[in-house]
């Protein structure tokens, strides 16, 4: 297996633990937000280096979702992080979004996947 692959698979499985631990447990914990970064960073380096074995940039479906995704990733980290620090009202509203972000992320990961 490519290491990008692993990159992304760990991603996959850490950012699915972060937004389900926290859809379960209905709160927001510091050990969410850890794992959440460690996904990030994972997509990232694995989105980072595919980029640079492809040494282009080609628009089509996966790369399209693959980009948003990774966008929407941040977007969502950073939320979190925020939530996390104000509680109330910005924990609600994340725990209420999570699950469309990671379905969205989804769809960039299942893009990807190489057909057999």
């Amino acid at each position: 297996m490519p290491f990008f692959a692993f990159l992304m698979f760990a991603a996959l499985i850490l950012y699915s633990i972060a937004i389900w631990s926290e859809k379960f447990v209905k709160e927001l914990k510091p050990w969410m937000v850890i794992v959440f970064i460690a996904a990030f960073l994972c997509d990232f380096s694995g989105t980072s280096i595919m980029w640079f074995i492809s040494k282009s940039i080609t628009l089509n479906i996966h790369a399209i979702c693959g980009y948003s995704g990774l966008v929407i990733m941040l977007l969502h980290l950073l939320w979190a992080i925020v939530a996390l620090k104000k509680r109330g009202k910005a924990q609600a509203l994340f725990s209420r979004y999570s699950v469309y972000a990671w379905a969205t992320w989804m769809a960039a990961f299942v893009t990807g996947v190489p057909k057999a």
